[in-house]
């Protein structure tokens, strides 16, 4: 049940980036979701799991199919590293960084494994 919601909310939300401006005159977006929330957070609700929980790993999902399709030549920017790694990744950067939002977060992970990415698939 929860791999097929993590998969039909990848692709919502892979359909919906294809249809929102990149940002504002100013260079400024609006983050949905718990990308808003700081990397203490994030960890707090990997320790606790349920629901919260699985609002993360939800959007880190989502993040992560919509740099898929956004980014050039990008069929999987974790390649054969898959999910749980990049979790394990994002535990690691937000100990070091807990003051950061999990979109931050998520935009280093991103910097990390797109030299590493699959480009085809």
């Amino acid at each position: 049940m929860t791999k097929t919601l993590v998969i039909w909310l990848g692709l919502f939300l892979s359909f919906v980036a294809q249809t929102v401006s990149a940002a504002d005159e100013n260079g400024r977006y609006w983050i949905y979701g718990v990308g808003r929330q700081t990397c203490s957070t994030y960890l707090e609700a990997r320790r606790s799991g349920g629901f919260s929980e699985i609002s993360y790993k939800n959007w880190i999902s989502g993040y992560l199919t919509s740099s898929n399709r956004s980014s050039a030549e990008t069929y999987d920017l974790l390649s054969n590293n898959g999910f749980k790694t990049a979790l394990i990744w994002l535990d690691r950067y937000c100990n070091k960084n807990p003051s950061n939002t999990v979109y931050m977060a998520m935009a280093n992970l991103t910097a990390v494994y797109y030299p590493k990415r699959k480009k085809k698939k």
